[in-house]
């Protein structure tokens, strides 16, 4: 039974449109909201400290594996400077075309290569890269193992693998009815993504696919403010809750004018968890 699929009148699952983006129908809506998080300074600290951790140097050859519209292939590349070289892939054509549009707009063209791949398949070489990285890629794939095994047979020996994700269930709002926002938090996890539990799934796969020195870093995204970012988690999450059949319109209204209300109060409070793992290819 696909993700789509009704079963005694009840919707299994949305499509998630970061799997299929060209035909998802949403192409302009999915840049703009890459481009707007990447933009953002508190998404941005965090980006800085897993590159940080990770241990990206001057110089390096880099692969960025489902780099969108590349917000983080452009940091990458600012980091290996001009003797470095960066390669975004991604399975959208689109994504690939922005992403070059944009790194040429900041005079990065030089380092950085732009191509459509598979993550399951990636067309390169064994130990062909330093450093092999992909930031919230894993909650929207469904076969983790298969796309680590290739991150880390492209990564040199003594290079690392890098993972940056997030884990759905983690998500934590303050809102009054405990049992209703329960029940819409695991909605959005298990019937919106393809591995809503990415982030606290890693280490298992870093550890199956036999990578060495093995390290977690964990970050916390907060806020006290119902800024734009929160308020489309908000209404993505309550709107998944509905149409998979978990909560009523009545309930989720309900559900988001409290978080309103809090906003406008100054009561509110959101946050969520990353989890950033690397490995040493032996």
């Amino acid at each position: 039974m696909t993700r789509t699929e009704h079963s005694g009148g009840q919707i299994k699952g949305l499509a998630d449109p970061w799997q299929q983006v060209d035909s998802s129908g949403e192409v302009d809506r999915l840049i703009h909201i890459l481009e707007e998080r990447g933009a953002a300074s508190d998404l941005a600290e965090l980006r800085s400290r897993w590159l940080e951790f990770v241990g990206v140097h001057p110089g390096y050859h880099v692969l960025d594996l489902g780099c969108g519209t590349g917000v983080v292939t452009r940091d990458v590349a600012r980091w290996v400077g001009e003797q470095g070289k960066v390669v975004g892939v991604d399975l959208s054509h689109r994504l690939i075309q922005e992403a070059s549009r944009l790194a040429k707009e900041q005079g990065l063209e030089g380092r950085i290569e732009f191509r459509p791949a598979d993550a399951a398949a990636l067309p390169f070489p064994d130990r062909s890269f330093d450093l092999v990285v992909a930031s919230a890629v894993f909650s929207h794939i469904a076969d983790g193992l298969q796309v680590l095994g290739e991150m880390s047979r492209v990564a040199r020996g003594g290079g690392t693998v890098s993972v940056f994700d997030h884990d759905i269930d983690t998500i934590v709002v303050n809102a009054t009815d405990r049992e209703l926002s329960r029940r819409i938090i695991h909605a959005y996890c298990d019937r919106y993504f393809a591995s809503g539990w990415a982030g606290r799934e890693l280490y298992g796969l870093f550890r199956q696919v036999a990578l060495e020195d093995i390290s977690v870093l964990p970050l916390i995204l907060s806020s006290t403010q119902l800024g734009a970012y929160w308020q489309q988690v908000i209404e993505r999450a309550s709107t998944v809750a509905i149409k998979t059949g978990e909560v009523s319109q009545e309930e989720a209204d309900r559900w988001r004018e409290d978080l309103e209300r809090k906003g406008r109060e100054g009561q509110f409070f959101g946050c969520r968890n990353y989890y950033c793992v690397r490995g040493r290819k032996p």
